[in-house]
């Protein structure tokens, strides 16, 4: 009887944390199976054409009118990175070097019509995730030849040309950004909690025609937007007019740009395309949050590339200034810090980083083929050093009556150098961009600047000597 009261009363002493573990116990298996298996879940959000400065969290969007909530929200909870890239600025080739985290020398893939290599599609990370177990969708504007693309996604509702803007529905004709939210709504709720998944979608906005949702037509109607400070007749006669003058970025800047009204209408109607990619951000971001899947679920947000509004006189993308190869980034992980929430982060990070971040955080090995580098030591630590510099190529993509001058560069966290091949004469470039963000004042023929020219001409030749080496 001694024994059993002592029991007893041990018991009772003992019954608060027994209670306690066992709440622990349950909270650690419904957090288990809302996460898929405790891995960590992706949500990738890719926009096209979008700027840097087209999100207002930095404070530096082009109007003040213009603001971009849900995806400042987004921001507030993950990081922001104030120098983000691409490695080439055109659609169908950054949306490849996303996937495969190599550069397009490398990827191979040059067309919207040309597909990618077997060998290269099954060292994507969505391959390497399905292989792993994911459960992979792709949304929208693929960009790339969809031959083998269907293999490496559960669910595939996307297409390898431009698409359009309005879908007709069984509820009415609805936005594309729209549609993308209501198709990721239908991904999200058939996701199981046993399997971890990785959903793309890729939005069409703000991509010509510049055709916002019916529902912001109006937005920015009596904003003034102030002409690009680098848009003057000075800033383009300082670029070698053998390239420029027949180019097609420069048929851009006069087809945008015919007169006043129509400057308005292509620059505000690519803002309302944003915002209508906004709301469908926040829509997609709070199906995340109504399915439960919103605490285990790392989200990337970024575009495909920048776009030139006038700057140097030129329109379109393409080229390697900062307004066509600088764009937006955010990421969200759950492993991340509280107190990191809401940074700004100005190391240089491009596209090709997404692949390898992927990788890095779902645990999976990352291909030694791949040529960009994981964010996740930064998100851990935003203090971290990065990379010291990158290279840029957009060379032999596009056949066109008004052709695109292929160019080389690299770009440092101070300099940019740019060369201009196959043309005759060739064309160099050198911007100091600490003195000269707007890239205005070429320093290439100045011969104070001689050792900084031969210097980055010799770092972009080892860098195509390298990739020739890794294909």
């Amino acid at each position: 009887m001694i024994i059993y009261n002592t029991y007893m009363a041990n018991f009772k002493n003992l019954k608060p944390v027994l209670i306690l573990l066992s709440c622990l116990f349950l909270g650690l298996l419904s957090c288990n199976n809302n996460s898929g298996d405790s891995k960590t879940n992706f949500l990738v959000l890719i926009s096209d054409d979008q700027r840097w400065d087209q999100v207002s969290y930095t404070g530096n969007q082009v109007v003040p009118e213009f603001t971009t909530p849900n995806l400042d929200k987004l921001a507030s909870q993950g990081i922001y990175f104030t120098n983000a890239f691409v490695t080439t600025p055109i659609c169908a080739v950054s949306r490849a070097c996303i996937m495969t985290g190599r550069y397009s020398s490398s990827h191979g893939m040059n067309h919207f019509n040309t597909p990618l290599k077997e060998d290269v599609i099954e060292k994507t990370y969505p391959a390497l995730l399905k292989e792993a177990g994911y459960r992979t969708g792709v949304l929208g504007k693929w960009g790339i030849g969809m031959d083998g693309t269907e293999e490496i996604f559960d669910v595939c509702e996307a297409w390898h040309h431009q698409g359009v803007y309005y879908h007709k529905t069984d509820s009415g004709i609805i936005h594309n950004s729209e549609w993308l939210a209501a198709k990721s709504r239908e991904f999200l709720k058939s996701c199981k909690a046993d399997q971890p998944f990785c959903l793309i979608v890729c939005f069409k906005s703000p991509h010509h025609p510049y055709q916002p949702d019916f529902r912001d037509t109006s937005l920015f109607k009596n904003t003034v937007i102030p002409k690009r400070e680098s848009d003057t007749p000075e800033a383009y006669s300082s670029l070698a007019s053998h390239i420029m003058e027949g180019s097609l970025n420069r048929w851009c800047y006069f087809d945008e740009r015919k007169d006043e009204e129509t400057k308005n209408d292509f620059e505000k109607n690519f803002l309302r395309c944003v915002k209508s990619l906004d709301r469908a951000v926040g829509k997609i971001l709070g199906y995340l949050n109504e399915f439960n899947l919103e605490d285990n679920t790392t989200i990337i947000f970024l575009s495909d590339h920048g776009y030139l509004w006038g700057e140097h006189g030129l329109g379109g993308k393409w080229l390697l200034y900062e307004e066509s190869i600088r764009t937006p980034m955010i990421i969200k992980w759950p492993g991340m810090d509280d107190n990191n929430q809401g940074k700004l982060l100005n190391q240089m990070v491009l596209n090709i980083d997404i692949a390898p971040t992927i990788l890095d955080i779902a645990g999976l090995e990352v291909p030694e083929i791949i040529n960009g580098r994981s964010i996740v030591p930064l998100l851990k630590n935003p203090k971290s050093t990065f990379r010291d510099d990158f290279f840029m190529e957009h060379v032999g993509i596009v056949n066109a009556e008004n052709p695109i001058p292929d160019s080389y560069g690299i770009r440092s966290k101070e300099w940019k150098y740019i060369q201009y091949v196959n043309a005759d004469p060739d064309v160099e470039e050198l911007y100091n961009l600490k003195d000269d963000p707007l890239e205005l004042n070429n320093l290439a023929n100045n011969p104070a600047f001689s050792k900084e020219k031969q210097y980055f001409n010799k770092r972009y030749k080892n860098y195509i000597e390298q990739l020739k080496k890794n294909k």
